[in-house]
């Protein structure tokens, strides 16, 4: 009896952006045969105390294969001062209490992505000056227990004013996990 291997991609990525930029993660480092959900997330504009911000979330498939039409969710936690104000996207169910969380069950081609879901935050005065990180994850299963895909934080300087020049340092984490199954597929 062959025991099933799993390996974890973990990989810290700082990138220093002009707020406007967008960035996007990479597939797990493996041959598979598979689908492998990814985030990405950029936002146009700096995030200004007492104002609101807009995050955009896109869910990739980075693998040769499509997804199998299990649910795929994605669901984000936001720094205290940070309050979701809405949230959705072609396709997502989403839902922002009692967390913050989107749903959808579609297949997903390889190297295809699903129409991005837009969350607008709403942004306390108390964090003039101040960074903060919001984080979100990618997950496929259902109906009640699903798998890691994989995460990312989004790390922002709140401005004091919409005319203040900012620039943005965005970290992510991304951690990747094979499917369970990866050792009994084989290559077509």
């Amino acid at each position: 009896m062959q025991k099933s291997r799993r390996r974890l991609l973990v990989a810290s990525l700082p990138v220093v952006m002009a707020a406007g930029l967008s960035t996007a993660l990479a597939a797990p480092a493996h041959a598979d045969t598979g689908s492998s959900l990814t985030l990405a997330e950029s936002h146009q504009q700096a995030f200004v105390a007492g104002g609101t911000g807009t995050y955009t979330i896109t869910v990739g498939n980075a693998g040769p294969g499509a997804t199998d039409g299990t649910a795929t969710k994605v669901t984000g936690t936001l720094p205290t001062g940070v309050t979701a104000l809405a949230v959705g996207g072609s396709g997502w169910s989403c839902k922002t209490s009692p967390s913050l969380t989107c749903t959808r069950s579609d297949v997903l081609g390889p190297r295809q992505a699903y129409l991005s879901i837009t969350l607008t935050v709403g942004i306390s005065p108390s964090l003039a000056g101040k960074s903060v990180t919001s984080s979100f994850r990618v997950a496929r299963g259902g109906p009640t227990t699903f798998q890691d895909e994989g995460s990312i934080a989004v790390k922002d300087t709140i401005s004091q004013s919409q005319t203040q020049t900012q620039t943005q340092t965005q970290t992510q984490t991304v951690n990747v996990k094979c499917p369970s199954d990866h050792n009994k597929r084989s290559a077509v």
